[in-house]
């Protein structure tokens, strides 16, 4: 059926609906996969006021929707909770309002790793309560460990991550170490030797403990209760650098610093290096440069106090007032000319009343003035006697005229 859906490519193909497609889907999938046992984690745990449970089994690489009806729960002296390794055991189905395949859980029990899981519950929960997790008994990390002890597997992948980001990063401390197992019933052992053969160095300032990430049954080794007492009781400041990201051991909570993973570690230790290390870089650049900035500033107030001295000098002074001097000359003069022209403009003007005033303006408008033979002026008719010569004068001359009734 899928080499006729998929492979055929001619013009003849048949065209399939959806539902067709995945009715044969599911004809396929239930008729290969009943009665199947699958291990998964349980995780987004939904209990339906129905009785059924809904939830989703999964692994580091995939994930399987599971339905638990109430009928079947109600049989089982385990039902699922979040977050527990178990195993499953049912059919794989097609719900076909969606398309998506899951399982019908029929019988539901705990696997091996929920009860190591519980272990890790307990364990911690206990040393909890009896304050080894607390963080006033952590000790504080050296500011720059150049000599730290490294308790791990030398043909890990760790390891070599580690080295490498000190080495890229020019982390220019000594590295001590010290072999132990990762794995296995007898790393718990071996890891406490370890770690006393650390603590043991006097030249160590940091010890830490590391490896790849794993599974929980991988990891195990550092959930080792003996090995958490011999961390805490460690007169050395501790890393725990196990695992990625999101893995927890119970190392990561009693060590005086958790770091995410290995590289993290690296990481952490190699800025501290760096960050000392640009500091000595700038305090070298401050004591290279103070002294050229100490001498420029004194030669800066020297040449500040000389224009002072300068300007306070007999010279200075005697220049200053002659400049005084000609700046309130140039004033005088200014003031001199604006009041020359003032009286200039004043006197143009009066001249130029008077000439509006004068005899001669007067004639030059139509008037004229009479006189008697006496070259007296007239200046009424009154003083006319009939048949009397008088002399009119005008704009451009005199007249003699006979005076007539």
């Amino acid at each position: 059926m899928q080499t006729e859906l998929f492979q055929q490519e001619d013009e003849d193909s048949p065209i399939f609906s959806v539902t067709q497609v995945t009715k044969e889907v599911k004809k396929c999938v239930e008729t290969n996969f009943r009665q199947v046992w699958i291990r998964g984690e349980v995780s987004n745990l939904r209990a339906h006021s129905s009785g059924h449970f809904y939830f989703i089994l999964k692994d580091s690489k995939a994930q399987l929707k599971a339905v638990l009806f109430r009928g079947d729960a109600m049989g089982l002296a385990y039902l699922p909770k979040e977050g527990d390794e178990c195993l499953a055991f049912g059919d794989i189905t097609i719900y076909e309002p969606r398309g998506e395949y899951q399982i019908r859980v029929r019988h539901l029990m705990q696997d091996g790793l929920g009860s190591l899981r519980a272990q890790f519950e307990k364990l911690k929960e206990n040393l909890l309560q009896e304050g080894l997790f607390e963080e006033s008994r952590k000790k504080p990390l050296p500011k720059l460990p150049t000599k730290i002890g490294v308790i791990t597997s030398t043909t890990g992948a760790a390891l070599q991550d580690f080295v490498s980001i000190l080495q890229r990063r020019k982390w220019g401390g000594e590295l001590f170490l010290f072999h132990s197992s990762v794995q296995g019933k007898s790393a718990p052992r071996n890891l406490i030797k370890a770690v006393e053969q650390a603590s043991s160095f006097s030249e160590i300032e940091l010890i830490v403990l590391t490896r790849g990430g794993g599974s929980l049954e991988d990891l195990w080794a550092f959930n080792d209760e003996q090995l958490v007492r011999t961390l805490a009781d460690c007169a050395i400041p501790t890393i725990s650098a196990i695992g990625h990201q999101t893995d927890f051991v119970l190392t990561d909570f009693v060590a005086d610093l958790r770091a995410e993973t290995p590289s993290g570690a690296a990481e952490w230790l190699s800025s501290q290096f760096l960050s000392y290390q640009e500091f000595i870089q700038e305090m070298t650049v401050r004591l290279q440069d103070g002294p050229r900035e100490i001498l420029s500033r004194y030669k800066d107030q020297l040449e500040l106090l000389s224009v002072r001295l300068d300007r306070s000098s007999p010279i200075a002074q005697i220049e200053k007032h002659h400049q005084y001097l000609d700046e309130w000359e140039n004033r005088l003069n200014i003031t001199r000319r604006h009041r020359s022209e003032r009286i200039k403009d004043r006197l143009q003007s009066l001249q130029h009343r008077l000439n509006n005033c004068s005899l001669q303006a007067s004639l030059q408008k139509g008037f004229s003035y009479i006189k008697n033979k006496d070259g007296k002026i007239l200046s009424s008719s009154k003083m006319l006697q009939s048949g009397s010569i008088v002399q009119a004068t005008f704009m451009d001359g005199t007249k003699d005229l006979k005076v007539q009734d």
